[in-house]
């Protein structure tokens, strides 16, 4: 035992002490001393446990009573949709294993689950489910012989004893389930001597239970796939395979053609064509060279390359986004709170009736007191709320899915909610609608007073500090001018909506645009300022000790689908608002091109944010996407926040609710759209499970209703909500599977292919999301054509920057922009 960090080789805490003979500490002084811990420590985790044991949502109270109470015990989530609990607990007071034995003890199945496992529900159903059913398919031969009917009560016997556990199990913790009311309807039946009907409800509801889990077992199928978790990994020097949990930083591991990348990483050697739809949802392949990044989860398609890994395998970019879905699953919307919170009154309401139909007709001695105990049964059964509160947490699990395939990561279902209500959104220009990719197209001096090397010099040191795109843009210009930006920089400032400042060498270098220029008075570049090309270029001044020394232009590019995205929004009617803190002629520059969008120019972070707020109040719900430090607050502010996956900050991301992994922003109104048809299908949902329990309680009342018709519309409707809730990943699905790559890149276009078909047959997608599917997969060849062509120019410039390196010539050697 490691007493200082009060914990086994193996993991484990002090329980191990009442576990193992072995580890008790026999000297009372030195056992005294190693059993103090301090009152302050914790060693909180969070652990995630697979229980195949729920056969309905009224069952997720129970787990929470089971878990709740226990030692150290912080959060739990229970998502019935994947059968898993999430547990936030002190691993110290309450082991992993501790949890798995309290829910086992009630009956419910429960491991602990490992990431990429997929828990199958049994094939068939149990050997007692089975002899029940044959034990009542014989009592009905009673009319041939009576004494057949006993079979009945066997069938009752067999079949009753996992439904008595769990109802004991519930009872304790005064939680009114499922199983408590087949219970009380069995043992109705039973004493209305109706046998046949005892033994059809347990025979119907163990059968049910299976074929739930059955239906659930292809969801969580459908919802698993797509999003696929590498196991091994092959290294480099030895060719030996390891797991990739024991793949360090650093590693170099070797990627054959068609095998998937194990561990997030850089490529050292070789070339290949990756499809990386797992993560972005672009089903196109992508070329990589030597130095590029390479994503775990993304399949190698043709080349042998060896990767240099950037991250431990629980870092890589799939566990992140696994991760993200998982924990976005189990968080409840807002319709969800409301289902359960109807539902808490729901059951008690109509057991309540149900006594009374019971006991009334009894009390004043009604004639036919039989009828009405056996409506009172009727009525327990479908007091189960199982489909209503199935209703909302399915519909949301397969839309967040949905989205990750598409390469978009929704942070929850009330995200989902708020996304089908949208009516306004704000877009960032730069690194949003723009591409952020920013050119140095010209640095003029102000006087003679230091040359342009010199000025350059003072630029790069301090732009060397900063994150924002423009930045890198001027860095990068300066070192193509073998300009080496200097370590004595100090006091680095953000000057909030004007620029950037520091201490270089001594002197105070101030970089910013105009509203920085007119604080400090540089009015004498009014004619300087003018001769740039305005409407399509940044205009930037930079000055030392308070003197300027020279403006600078840089020009960026509109996205090349954003007017797309723009028109795929307002056929959704969606407001489109720009907002950017660069001047109003670049603005309008940008807004020519796009079309139908309104512009707010020359603003601050705060300015955003009080835009945000007047849109709420006057649009309605308002949306953001940004991708700068500048967008977090106007971020926060919005209803919902979108960041860009690839090009956002991580600020912005930590603070958006969506994010996009890559910069495609067509696949916004894709995700409206997905909205939209979550919030129809839930209401789809609440109206099947509530317009068949009406149905039969008015068949019920009017006579013609039966106990075992009460179990088939209780099992059917929950049938019909998960069915109709995975109706979303229609036309979305990967067949891919970790072993099976080799097939991968041959079977490209088929796939595509397929994907299309699926689409075109989907009856169930609304009008919008069609067309919005179309043009996603109109423009798909064209973006990604511009998106090679990046890459080639990336290309040229890696090889006009090794070449200088390599041959010492700089300028006489390759194309290099004259300033």
């Amino acid at each position: 035992m490691d007493i200082f960090s009060y914990q086994t080789t193996d993991g484990r805490g002090y329980e191990i002490l009442a576990e193992e003979d072995d580890a008790v500490v026999h000297s009372p002084r030195l056992a005294e001393n190693i059993l103090s811990i301090p009152e302050n420590f914790q060693q909180v985790t969070r652990t995630v446990l697979s229980v195949m044991g729920l056969c309905c949502p009224s069952e997720v109270p129970l787990v929470r009573k089971i878990l709740e109470p226990l030692p150290g015990v912080k959060e739990v989530s229970v998502n019935y949709t994947s059968r898993s609990v999430t547990v936030v607990h002190d691993k110290l007071l309450t082991p992993e294993g501790r949890l798995v034995k309290a829910l086992n003890e009630a009956r419910l199945d429960a491991s602990l689950h490992r990431r990429g496992e997929l828990k199958k529900a049994n094939k068939w159903p149990s050997p007692w489910t089975i002899c029940c059913g044959i034990l009542l398919l014989v009592s009905f031969f009673k009319h041939f012989w009576n004494p057949l009917k006993w079979m009945a009560i066997g069938a009752v016997a067999v079949g009753i004893p996992p439904i008595l556990m769990r109802s004991i199990a519930s009872l304790r913790r005064w939680i009114l389930d499922i199983n408590i009311l087949m219970l009380i309807a069995v043992g109705g039946a039973i004493a209305l001597a109706d046998y046949i009907e005892a033994g059809s409800i347990v025979f119907l509801f163990t059968l049910a239970e299976w074929l739930e889990g059955r239906s659930s077992e292809q969801a969580r199928s459908a919802l698993a796939s797509g999003l696929d978790v590498p196991r091994n990994a092959i290294l480099a020097e030895t060719g030996a395979m390891v797991s990739v949990d024991e793949v360090k930083l650093g590693s170099s591991i070797a990627v054959k053609a068609g095998e998937m990348i194990p561990v997030d990483g850089t490529i050292l050697s070789g070339g290949c064509s990756l499809d990386e739809s797992s993560l972005t949802g672009e089903s196109k392949p992508v070329e990589k060279t030597c130095g590029s990044e390479v994503w775990a989860g993304t399949v190698n398609l043709a080349g042998y390359i060896t990767v240099q890994t950037t991250a431990l395998a629980e870092d890589s970019a799939v566990s992140r986004m696994i991760k993200l879905v998982e924990e976005a699953q189990a968080k409840r919307s807002h319709f969800e709170q409301l289902v359960e919170k109807f539902a808490k009154f729901y059951t008690p309401v109509l057991v309540a009736t149900a006594l009374g139909l019971a006991l009334i007709p009894l009390i004043a001695h009604v004639r036919n007191e039989k009828h009405w105990l056996y409506l009172a049964l009727v009525l327990l059964v479908v007091a189960c709320p199982c489909a209503l509160v199935l209703s909302t947490p399915v519909a949301v699990a397969c839309g967040i899915q949905h989205a990750a395939r598409l390469g978009v990561v929704i942070k929850g279902g009330s995200y989902l909610e708020i996304l089908a209500k949208i009516k306004c959104l704000a877009m960032d220009k730069t690194g949003t609608l723009t591409e952020g990719h920013f050119r140095v197209s010209e640095v003029v001096a102000v006087g003679e007073t230091e040359d342009l090397q010199q000025i350059l010099y003072w630029l790069a040191s301090v732009e060397s500090r900063s994150s924002h795109p423009m930045a890198a843009a001027l860095v990068t210009y300066a070192s193509l001018q073998d300009v080496v930006p200097s370590k004595s920089v100090t006091d680095f400032q953000i000057i909030e909506g004007e620029g950037v400042s520091a201490v270089v060498d001594g002197h105070l270098i101030e970089i910013g645009n105009a509203r920085l220029a007119s604080r400090l008075g540089w009015s004498n570049t009014g004619s300087i300022g003018s001769s740039f090309p305005t409407q399509t270029a940044t205009i930037g001044w930079v000055g030392k000790d308070h003197q300027l020394l020279a403006v600078f232009s840089l020009e960026d590019h509109v996205r090349e689908e954003a007017a797309e995205a723009v028109r795929s929004l307002k056929r959704l009617n969606v407001q489109i608002h720009m907002l950017t803190g660069d001047n109003n002629e670049t603005a309008q520059d940008v807004q020519s091109k796009l079309g139908g969008v309104t512009v707010h120019a020359g603003l601050l972070p705060q300015d955003k944010v009080r835009i945000i707020q007047e849109l709420k109040e006057n649009a309605g719900v308002t949306g953001m996407i940004g991708d700068g430090i500048n967008d977090a607050p106007a971020l926060a502010a919005a209803d919902v926040g979108f960041a860009m996956g690839l090009a956002g900050s991580a600020v912005a991301m930590e603070t958006s609710d969506v994010f996009l992994m890559t910069d495609d922003l067509r696949k916004l109104g894709l995700v409206v759209s997905l909205g939209r048809r979550v919030r129809t299908k839930v209401i789809q949902n609440v109206v099947i499970s509530v317009g068949l329990k009406a149905a039969m309680l008015a068949l019920s009342f009017a006579g013609y209703g039966y106990l075992w018709m009460a179990v088939l519309v209780d099992v059917g409707a929950c049938l019909l909500v998960i069915s109709n809730s995975t109706l979303l990943l229609r036309g979305t699905g990967k067949t891919r599977s970790s072993g099976n790559h080799h097939r991968h890149g041959k079977n490209c276009k088929d796939h595509d292919h397929d994907q299309h078909s699926s689409k075109q047959s989907s009856k169930d997608d609304d009008h919008a999301e069609r067309t919005q599917c179309s043009d996603h997969e109109h423009a798909a060849e064209k973006h990604q054509l511009h998106r090679h062509h990046s890459h080639d120019h990336t290309q040229q410039d890696q090889t006009h920057s090794h070449c200088k390196n390599a041959c010492g010539k700089g300028q006489s050697c390759c194309s290099v922009p004259k300033i």
